[in-house]
C-alpha cells in the first residue's frame, strides 16, 4: 500500500483536531478529482487532506465551482476519486490504490439534499421510515424511531400528510429527519437551507444548531453563505479551486483570514494599497501617515476591511476620534437599508463601501469626504497575498 504523504498545512490541521480529544470519524488523505469530458479535462479536487472529529459539524464554505459539492458527493459515495483515501470510523470507504470502493448503500452516511428529494407518494411517515426499511431496521420502526425523530424536527403532527402538501421549510424538516432515523455515521447536508427564504433561513438554522447541540451528530455542511457557516459551523474550511484555502474555528476564521481569497469571501471587500517606508511611516492614496507601521514593514501591501470597519466624514470636518482619516475621497451613492445605509465612494481608480448608522450621516452623492480606519480593526496582507499580523504600531 502507497505511502500517504500529506502536506504541513493539512498535518498542523488534523492535529489541530486530534488535540482536541475526539475520535476521529472521518479521515481523508489526498483526495483529487477530475472530470472528463470529450478532450477536455477539469481538476475539481486537488489534494485535500482532512479530518473530522465524532460530534463535529464542519462547514465547507466557498463560491459556486470551488470543489464543495464534489467533495460531499466523493464522501457519499456518489463521485469516484481519481485518487486518494477517505476512511469512516477507521474503516477505508475508498482507497483508489487498493481499488476499495464502498457503495453509497453500505457507507452508514445520510446525505440531506438541497431540493429535500422526498417522495411525492408516500406520507411523510412512509418517507422518514424508507432508509430504516432499506437498512434492514425494522425494530427501529416498531420500536417508534419514525415518531420519535419527526418529533425531533417537531413535524410529528404532518406524519399522515403528503411532501407537496407542505411548505418548503417543513419538507426540508422532513428530509432531515429521514437522514437522521438511521442514526447515521455521517450526516451531510448539501446547502440544505438555499432554496427557502430569508426569515425561515435564519429559523432553520437556529433549529440545525440546537438539534446538532442535542444529538451531537457528526456532519459536513455545503453553503455559500459566509454567516450560515459561520453560525453553524465548529470548524469552517474555506474552499479555493478545489483546494482548502483555510480552515479553523469559525471566530478565528473570520477575525484572521489568512489569504487575501478567504477576507474578500468573508466580506472585506474594502481594499487598498499602502507603501511602507522607514521611521514607521506609509502612504496610503497619497496621504502620509506617521508612526503608523512596525520596524522590519516595508515595501507594497494591501490594507482590507469590511464595511462596518471604515467611517465616513464629510471632508474637513472636525471630529474627535481616533480614527486615521483618507482625505480625498467623493461620495457616489447612497443605498438606504432602514436602520442603515451603505455608502459607495470612490477614490482614485478604487470604490470603496462604507456601512453606516442611517441615524449617523446626513451625506450626499457627490460630497467630498474622508475615509476614517482603526488598525485594530485593519487587515493587512503582503504581496504574495499572505495575511500579516501585528503589521502596525499600537493607536
Amino acid at each position: 500500500m502507497r505511502n500517504v504523504v500529506m502536506d504541513q498545512r493539512a498535518i498542523d490541521d488534523c492535529a489541530d483536531v486530534s488535540q482536541s480529544g475526539a475520535m476521529v470519524q472521518v479521515r481523508i488523505r489526498n483526495l483529487d478529482k477530475t472530470f472528463y469530458r470529450n478532450h477536455d479535462s477539469v481538476q475539481v479536487l486537488r489534494d485535500i487532506s482532512l479530518d473530522i472529529s465524532q460530534g463535529e459539524l464542519l462547514v465547507l464554505l466557498g463560491p459556486s465551482g470551488c470543489g464543495k459539492t464534489t467533495l460531499l458527493r466523493c464522501l457519499v459515495g456518489l463521485e469516484k476519486p481519481g485518487h486518494g483515501l477517505v476512511e469512516l470510523n477507521g474503516r477505508p470507504v475508498v482507497d483508489v490504490d487498493n481499488k476499495v470502493f464502498v457503495q453509497p448503500n453500505r457507507r452508514d452516511v445520510a446525505m440531506v439534499f438541497q431540493n429535500y428529494a422526498l417522495w411525492p407518494h408516500m406520507k411523510v411517515a412512509q418517507n422518514v421510515a424508507y432508509p430504516l426499511k432499506a437498512r434492514k431496521m425494522r425494530d427501529e420502526i416498531k420500536k417508534g424511531r419514525v415518531e420519535e425523530v419527526l418529533q425531533t424536527v417537531q413535524c410529528d403532527h404532518l406524519a399522515d400528510r403528503y411532501p407537496p402538501e407542505l411548505s418548503g421549510g417543513q419538507q426540508q424538516r422532513i428530509s432531515l429527519a429521514r437522514a437522521l432515523a438511521p442514526r447515521p455515521a455521517l450526516l451531510l447536508l448539501d446547502e440544505p437551507l438555499s432554496n427557502l427564504d430569508a426569515l425561515l433561513r435564519i429559523e432553520l438554522r437556529a433549529q440545525l444548531r440546537r438539534l446538532h447541540r442535542e444529538l451531537g451528530f457528526t456532519g459536513v455542511y455545503v453553503t455559500h453563505d459566509q454567516e450560515e457557516a459561520l453560525a453553524l459551523g465548529t470548524r469552517v474550511a474555506v474552499m479555493k479551486e478545489g483546494k482548502i484555502e483555510q480552515i479553523g474555528k469559525p471566530n478565528d476564521v473570520y477575525k484572521r483570514p489568512s489569504t487575501e481569497y478567504v477576507a474578500d469571501f468573508l466580506g472585506a471587500r474594502n481594499r487598498l494599497k499602502m507603501v511602507a517606508g522607514d521611521s514607521a511611516e506609509a502612504t496610503i492614496e497619497n496621504n502620509l501617515f506617521k508612526n503608523m507601521v512596525r520596524p522590519g514593514v516595508l515595501g507594497e501591501y494591501h490594507l482590507r476591511w469590511r464595511d462596518g470597519d471604515l467611517f465616513i466624514r464629510l471632508s474637513g470636518a472636525e471630529e474627535k476620534s481616533s480614527h486615521r482619516w483618507i482625505l480625498g475621497a467623493e461620495l457616489s451613492e447612497v443605498l438606504p437599508a432602514g436602520d442603515h445605509a451603505e455608502h459607495v465612494v470612490k477614490i482614485g481608480n478604487t470604490t470603496l463601501f462604507i456601512d453606516v448608522p442611517a441615524s449617523d450621516s446626513d451625506l450626499r452623492p457627490g460630497d467630498r469626504v474622508d475615509i476614517g480606519f482603526d488598525l485594530a480593526r485593519t487587515l493587512c496582507y503582503d504581496s504574495a497575498g499572505s495575511l500579516l499580523e501585528d503589521f502596525a504600531l499600537a493607536d
